[in-house]
């Protein structure tokens, strides 16, 4: 280790709430040093008697493999101790990938920020939402009240009603036919309800057409790829930013003066896109090319481009292996952790969504018949039975 004590490398901003850890130019070569750092570490948290946020800084630090799960798993229980969320700072290559990987089989978010300025703008974005989360405020970003939907004589959903906090990861799971999708399109404005409402921001947009929705700040996925496999992961990407572009069809023929200067941003934001979700290397493949799994991020990264408030998620990891779930999931966790982005996902992966779930809703044959946090849907026996074919 380098020659500065653990002590020197543990600094507590009090005014901003953020514990800074200084690993950089440390060798963490065996399972002893780096219990060494990590007790300390626990040892000054646990003298505030709060919680913090967490930057960490990676530069030129080197964790040698054979200790990368000690290191993982002391570290993963010190953030569940103490943590109000983390960010990273200067990981080397080798390091960054390590974090990822372990981010994608833990799943917890990786926050890898190339500069501390980033970081704690980061931290400050987790902080406001922190905030608006924790507020016992009248007014619920989302709610769904009393949706009836119906398709001829077939009852989809009956009297399902929930709410979705800002900045939260809200799932909804259920067997297949339980009206997940349904739901979904009657979020997006899709489907029109033929009883209900649905409130947003404090405004009834129930009977909104699905882009005057869009334009809202939703945004979606699907479970079947729709995609544009003709043209490329970039031009696709594109296509997202439609309802951003206030050029006409006479300047864009012209494409000379604002219609160039706006392509220009709308071009900027996305390649930020394809760097967030490391897609850099298939920017100019046509997706019809692509393997599954990257047609899926792909189809991720279009819908992030309209810079939604909300993004709903059908199934976006169904048919992938267990590697791009990994990936998928981590991806879903910086969304909603670096951008703020509030997240209602329909998924199988039961482990996925217990995982990452801030809140859970359950339905069955168009009917909730639970919600709560992943933990009480976990052991709630009405979907034990109902769901996890327990009896």
């Amino acid at each position: 280790m380098s020659d500065r004590t653990i002590q020197d490398r543990i600094t507590l901003h009090d005014s901003l709430g953020v514990a800074e850890f200084d690993f950089s130019h440390m060798t963490f070569a065996t399972e002893a040093e780096v219990d060494a750092c990590y007790d300390e570490i626990d040892r000054r948290l646990a003298a505030t008697s709060r919680q913090w946020y967490f930057l960490v800084i990676y530069a030129d630090c080197v964790i040698v493999p054979e200790v990368w799960e000690r290191f993982a798993a002391r570290g993963k229980n010190t953030n569940i101790n103490y943590s109000l969320g983390t960010v990273r700072v200067g990981t080397s290559a080798a390091t960054r990938e390590a974090i990822r990987q372990q981010a994608g089989r833990a799943m917890f978010r990786a926050n890898i920020f190339d500069s501390r300025d980033q970081a704690l703008f980061a931290i400050g974005e987790m902080r406001k939402r922190h905030e608006v989360v924790g507020r016992d405020a009248a007014e619920v970003f989302l709610r769904v009240e009393d949706v009836h939907l119906s398709f001829g004589g077939v009852k989809a959903l009956t009297g399902v009603g929930f709410t979705v906090n800002r900045g939260e990861v809200t799932s909804i799971i259920g067997p297949n036919g339980a009206g997940k999708s349904s739901m979904l399109n009657v979020i997006s404005g899709f489907y029109r309800p033929s009883r209900g409402q649905i409130i947003f921001e404090g405004n009834d947009r129930t009977h909104l057409a699905a882009h005057e929705v869009a334009r809202l700040g939703f945004a979606r996925t699907f479970q079947n790829i729709a995609l544009f496999k003709g043209m490329t992961t970039l031009d696709n990407i594109m296509t997202g930013r439609s309802l951003k572009i206030k050029s006409n069809f006479l300047t864009d023929a012209l494409y000379w003066g604002f219609a160039q200067k706006e392509e220009i941003k709308h071009r900027e934001h996305v390649e930020k896109i394809i760097d967030f979700l490391e897609i850099q290397a298939i920017r100019k493949t046509p997706v019809g090319r692509l393997p599954y799994g990257l047609q899926k991020r792909v189809e991720l990264a279009r819908a992030l481009a309209m810079e939604p408030k909300v993004l709903l998620l059908d199934e976006p990891m169904a048919g992938m292996n267990v590697e791009e779930k990994e990936d998928m999931a981590r991806f879903i966790l910086d969304v909603n952790d670096q951008w703020g982005t509030t997240v209602i996902l329909i998924e199988h992966d039961m482990g996925v969504v217990m995982d990452i779930s801030n809140y859970v809703v359950v339905l069955d044959y168009g009917v909730k018949i639970a919600e709560g946090t992943p933990d009480e849907v976990r052991a709630d026996p009405v979907v034990i039975r109902a769901y996890l074919g327990a009896h």
